[in-house]
């Protein structure tokens, strides 16, 4: 599935080969940070079936997760239930969308005699919600050994068991003594559990949360992208010019695809993006035809950072920009259909 959406977003065919400009791990990134926030279909999958597990401990008492306690955890629960040699796909599935459970669940205290202190995640915003002091030689076990029959923290008590971080952060947790504990989703404030969410956590326990895509574009541009008053095509265009994702002869010559990186319009040296949208004789004749019939001037741009720069607020006015980049697509769209052999347009058309 991920091959076929990635052929087709590079070439518009899911059939063809296409040229891969940007990896799959990376194009699942968030479009603030220069990706196009597509989903990670793997953790995706398992946000999704940890949803089914998140109902098996939530409720127990339902006919579904009373069949599968029956056949492949009935001396045990879920969380600690083990895959059994010929256990069904269902089964498997479901045990594979644990792992975000394992991460995201914990327990809310009430009385405290069923989470363990060691062993439960249950500090809410503590490292793995388990305490950092360590265990051995610790007579302590569960929750409510740390609770006075007035159902208060025994502080005392706390303060001479765990290190000072643990101690702050359990007497901060509120407790319910007249209710048995319960697990929550610790990743939404209304405790239950949450396929987007969940999605979030796996997607930054697999290492991808954090990454940044290497490229002369600030953050600051990624998300001006998408705030342009300009049709979804022409912000997508623009992404990929920040990225030089477009097969400009240059481009392809420098990734051994094209022999010669020279302009075949103008017999310039160097065919790069900034050339053909602004720099070449047919670039040179829109513009001029662009401040006729509109008034918008094409600034002095930066041979480096010019992508960018026109995504500034002091460079032009929305409008101007606006008009700016759709006159460059519309020059790429040209420069792309005179390469594929369709007839010559006049530069007045392209303009209108």
């Amino acid at each position: 599935m991920r091959t076929t959406i990635a052929n087709y977003w590079w070439g518009s065919s899911a059939d063809n080969r296409h040229i891969h400009w940007l990896r799959w791990d990376r194009l699942t990134q968030h479009k603030s940070v220069g990706g196009m926030g597509f989903r990670d279909l793997q953790s995706f999958n398992k946000a999704m079936l940890g949803k089914q597990g998140w109902r098996l401990v939530t409720r127990p008492d339902s006919l579904c997760a009373r069949g599968l306690k029956g056949r492949y955890y009935h001396d045990g629960d879920f969380m600690h239930s083990t895959r059994r040699k010929h256990a069904s796909h269902t089964w498997r599935a479901i045990l594979a969308g644990r792992e975000v459970l394992e991460r995201g669940m914990i327990r809310r205290i009430g009385s405290g005699e069923q989470t363990n202190i060691w062993s439960d995640r249950w500090i809410p915003a503590h490292f793995d919600a388990r305490p950092i002091t360590p265990s051995d030689g610790q007579a302590l076990t569960m929750v409510s050994d740390l609770v006075t029959e007035s159902g208060a923290w025994n502080e005392a008590l706390i303060h001479e068991a765990f290190i000072p971080i643990d101690a702050r952060a359990i007497l901060k947790i509120p407790i319910r003594q007249q209710e048995e504990d319960w697990w929550a989703w610790e990743l939404e404030k209304h405790g239950n559990y949450s396929v987007k969410s969940a999605y979030r956590k796996l997607y930054a326990m697999n290492g991808r949360g954090d990454e940044e895509i290497p490229s002369g574009s600030s953050d600051e541009s990624w998300k001006k992208i998408w705030k342009l008053q300009v049709p979804p095509k022409v912000k997508i265009f623009w992404w990929r010019v920040l990225h030089e994702f477009l097969p400009a002869k240059d481009i392809l010559h420098r990734r051994h695809i094209e022999p010669t990186a020279f302009c075949e319009v103008c017999g310039a040296d160097t065919e790069s993006i900034k050339h053909i949208l602004t720099e070449c004789t047919t670039a040179k004749m829109f513009w001029r035809e662009v401040k006729i019939i509109t008034g918008v001037k094409l600034p002095s741009l930066h041979p480096f950072s010019w992508a960018c720069d026109l995504l500034m607020d002091d460079m032009c006015t929305d409008k101007d920009r606006a008009i700016l980049i759709i006159g460059m697509y519309s020059l790429w769209m040209q420069q792309n259909q005179r390469r594929h052999g369709a007839a010559h347009r006049p530069i007045s058309v392209a303009v209108r």
